[in-house]
């Protein structure tokens, strides 16, 4: 009968959302990584700001750049906010479940969430090897599969000539679909963030939100031919999308835990 109530209460504690407090997030401890560059776009440039490593700023008009954390995104609720100081209208945003490497592998499997201010047509130079696409303005979320050319990051898409990677678009926000950021505005993103779903909120208002199997990974900041982006203020908490089976360690903790609440046979029995 104990041992029930005790492997009862066990699978009650590892089933159940366990609520942390947030956290805010030192930056200097996350890290730099740029796909290879092209004729006339080279790597970003990422400089962490304040003693805390509250604020980071990007300053490169170049390549896809990612500047992404030292944790892992499943399970977590991230919160901060973005804002372009500088001129252009290309594209912001965010990377999830991205590990490091990921620049240059084969294998790679991760969410970009993105944001361009215009409608632009582009054909990018070598090492480019596809044809020009068009970017569309507004926020979407795309699955980045391999490495995809700069030319396939810029359309959203899946050139058949080139079988080394693709972009592909899985849905546009609610609200801001068509709707393309404005410069010197800070807008607060949360992403909250598990093994099968995606939310994301921009302002408070829910505007992706997604279902499917998804890698684990960091999350990160993601500039594609945009120069003069801070990154500010960003916390992070337990999330709601938690993955239900827990780590072996995790098991071994809660055990304890019950055995210290008084979850013994001996305890019990005196």
């Amino acid at each position: 009968m104990l041992k029930t109530y005790v492997m009862g209460a066990l699978a009650a504690l590892v089933l159940a959302p366990i609520t942390g407090q947030t956290a805010p997030i030192n930056l200097n401890d996350w890290t730099a990584e740029s796909y290879d560059a092209v004729s006339g776009f080279g790597s970003g440039s990422w400089a962490v700001n304040g003693s805390g490593g509250e604020s980071v700023y990007q300053s490169v008009n170049g390549q896809p750049t990612i500047f992404y954390s030292d944790f892992n995104a499943h399970g977590t609720d991230v919160t901060g906010s973005i804002n372009v100081s500088g001129g252009d209208d290309d594209y912001i945003g965010f990377v999830l479940g991205f590990n490091a490497g990921d620049s240059t592998n084969a294998f790679a499997d991760y969410l970009l969430i993105d944001w361009k201010k215009n409608d632009q047509y582009y054909n990018f130079g070598s090492p480019s090897t596809s044809p020009g696409s068009t970017a569309e303005r507004g926020l979407a979320v795309s699955r980045v599969t391999g490495v995809p050319t700069a030319d396939e990051f810029w359309g959203h898409w899946d050139d058949a000539g080139h079988t080394g990677g693709a972009v592909t678009e899985l849905a546009r926000a609610t609200n801001l679909s068509d709707t393309g950021w404005v410069a010197g505005t800070d807008y607060e993103f949360t992403f909250d963030f598990g093994p099968a779903n995606l939310d994301v909120y921009v302002d408070g208002a829910l505007e992706i939100s997604i279902t499917g199997a998804f890698n684990n990974g960091a999350i990160g900041f993601y500039n594609f031919s945009q120069a003069a982006v801070t990154y500010d203020a960003f916390d992070v908490d337990t999330g709601t999308h938690t993955n239900p089976v827990p780590e072996p360690g995790s098991i071994a903790l809660l055990a304890l835990g019950l055995a210290g609440l008084g979850f013994s046979r001996k305890k019990k029995a005196s």
